[in-house]
């Protein structure tokens, strides 16, 4: 049988343990390594973990704890890359949920289709489980940039290796990176309709809190600038999707920062954005994937609001927008 690496960054979650070891433990898949990166933690989480891996021996799945000084998610998964040890690596955030048959379904796809990467969808849902949003991945071409998040996909380990393929330690984008860069050096992707992660809800979260303002911590840019050093970066910045994937990405950073930054800094951030956007792929904003019912795949809300803010600052109006965002958003 074939042993996946499940990796699971820990940052004060001592709350979150025990569903941890719940979830993992009800997987009908078993053959599991499952590696929780203590990142620096302040609270009981160390404790709480080995406690419970006590309580699991000789249960079939081998629960690892691996302690370290504080680097953020990025630098807690390139740990646990590292330490792994599995054909396939799977990542879980420490507060979000899977399904039972998760594990199971993804390495089918995996199996059956000899996959260096499987990609699924995702649910985003309250702490007290009611779905707020379904994301089913309808249309293979844009599927690789509507998750392009590390979790809700597997990955074959020796692919990743051996690629030197890692997260960028910095709080944002590092997951974005991390795919971007496994995309560049693989076409053997597959997708799937099902969806068994479950994205919670958490408002004390990294994106919940620092990514609520413009600061040099949350600076897309960062992100930006580490894409355009890669050495696929030419081909990348010429490719459609990608094209309209940067473009998003900026406008949803700018929108999602707006209510937590003065007026003045938040228009200085847009124009940063789109200055960095147009030299590096001129005619971004008129990509012909820009469209009320556009992408194919792309969530509803989100191309649209991506046409309507581009609509916006065609006729120099998302400025106006900006202020008016920030004080009612």
């Amino acid at each position: 049988m074939k042993k996946v690496s499940i990796i699971i960054p820990v940052y004060n979650g001592a709350n979150y343990i025990d569903e941890i070891f719940r979830q993992i433990g009800a997987q009908a898949y078993r053959e599991l390594e499952v590696l929780l990166v203590d990142d620096g933690s302040t609270d009981d989480s160390g404790r709480v973990i080995r406690e419970k891996i006590a309580e699991f021996e000789g249960d079939g799945i081998v629960f690892r704890l691996i302690s370290q000084e504080n680097t953020g998610q990025g630098g807690a998964r390139n740990r646990g890359i590292a330490e792994a040890s599995g054909d396939y690596l799977l990542f879980m955030d420490q507060d979000d949920h899977i399904r039972e048959d998760y594990i199971e379904r993804l390495l089918e796809v995996a199996e059956r289709d000899g996959s260096d990467i499987v990609i699924s969808g995702y649910e985003h849902v309250t702490a007290g489980g009611e779905v707020r949003e379904h994301v089913e991945l309808v249309n293979n071409e844009w599927c690789r940039f509507m998750n392009i998040t590390p979790w809700g996909k597997i990955y074959r380990r020796d692919f990743v290796v051996r690629e030197g393929i890692k997260f960028l330690p910095v709080p944002l984008g590092e997951d974005i990176y991390f795919n971007v860069l496994c995309y560049s050096h693989t076409r053997k992707v597959s997708y799937t309709e099902y969806v068994g992660y479950q994205w919670v809800i958490n408002e004390s979260s990294v994106s919940n809190t620092v990514h609520r303002s413009v600061s040099e911590e949350a600076d897309v840019l960062r992100l930006f600038d580490a894409i355009a050093g890669m050495d696929s970066a030419g081909e990348w910045m010429k490719d459609e999707q990608f094209r309209y994937f940067m473009l998003k990405t900026g406008i949803f950073h700018v929108l999602y920062a707006a209510k937590g930054t003065p007026a003045g800094k938040l228009l200085e951030y847009r124009t940063d954005i789109f200055d960095w956007l147009e030299r590096k792929m001129p005619g971004i904003t008129g990509n012909r994937l820009i469209g009320w019912n556009s992408p194919v795949g792309e969530r509803a809300g989100v191309r649209r609001a991506v046409f309507v803010f581009v609509m916006l600052r065609r006729m120099r109006l998302d400025g106006g927008f900006l202020r008016v965002f920030r004080l009612v958003g």
